[in-house]
């Protein structure tokens, strides 16, 4: 575990206070307060330590569900993902609070709710545009990251994890996380009017999907476990798969991932061996 990065957030939590404590979402202070040095760093500091306490405990319980055996070797695994991904989770909380603290004030909706008259008809269709532009441009992205440069650069990082568990949704290289998740929501921001508690839904609908994706079980909606396993399918959501063509098919690929974990999983049923079969 990377623990000087979680000490580190928890340090920002306790010993740098502003005179107010503000949240992110609350858009009752001035933009002079919300522009406070103090504030925004007491604000990575928070979001960054929770951010971090819902990582661990969630993954921990997919993991403790998943069938794959503990051995010393996975363990290790795990380890490598923590270390990738509570660096991963700090540095997209401190991006994502920088935007909103010296971004998104000149954004002609800010104070969706105080100073705009939005209603539930711009909630309805914000909520469906989130939906369709992290669908489609996720996708797309990610696409993007599997050109041999940034493959080679940046997100080999992310596939040294041939086998990943839910621990390894964020263990990714620096740049990738923040592109493929937090620069695509932020877009949308700026392009029609969202409110960030909107913003954070998603992330976390994107996060606890992602978790499913890599822990590779019953709940693996878009199979991309197999994805790190054949590296050229399952990008994203299955519709997009289906519609470019890179939806996984047993006939191209006669020839079968092994499982690193267990010798034979013949007489296994559980969702993850079947990712092999």
């Amino acid at each position: 575990m990377n623990k000087n990065i979680i000490l580190y957030a928890l340090f920002l939590v306790l010993c740098v206070q502003p005179t107010k404590a503000y949240s992110v979402f609350d858009f009752g202070y001035s933009d002079l307060e919300n522009a406070n040095p103090t504030q925004l760093v007491y604000n990575i500091g928070v979001y960054s330590f929770l951010g971090i306490l819902q990582y661990l405990l969630v993954s921990a319980i997919f993991e403790w569900k998943n069938p794959m055996p503990k051995n010393k070797l996975r363990m290790e695994n795990i380890k490598r993902e923590i270390k990738y991904g509570t660096t991963q989770i700090f540095l997209q909380v401190a991006y994502s609070m920088i935007f909103y603290h010296y971004v998104y004030p000149y954004c002609q909706w800010y104070r969706y709710y105080t100073i705009n008259s939005y209603g539930l008809l711009n909630f309805g269709y914000g909520m469906v545009f989130l939906y369709i532009w992290t669908t489609v441009l996720g996708y797309w992205v990610h696409r993007i990251f599997h050109f041999r440069f940034l493959y080679k650069h940046v997100h080999s990082v992310h596939h040294s994890f041939r086998e990943p568990t839910a621990f390894g949704y964020c263990a990714t290289h620096p740049l990738e996380g923040i592109s493929e998740v937090n620069t695509v929501l932020h877009l949308a921001e700026l392009i029609i009017p969202i409110h960030p508690l909107m913003t954070l839904f998603f992330f976390e609908y994107i996060t606890v999907n992602e978790m499913m994706g890599h822990d590779g079980g019953e709940y693996d909606h878009s199979d991309h476990y197999r994805h790190h396993l054949y590296y050229v399918v399952n990008y994203g959501d299955t519709i997009m798969d289906e519609f470019f063509g890179t939806v996984y098919n047993s006939k191209n690929y006669p020839i079968k991932a092994k499982c690193t974990y267990v010798e034979s999983i013949e007489d296994r049923t559980e969702a993850i061996f079947m990712k092999y079969k």
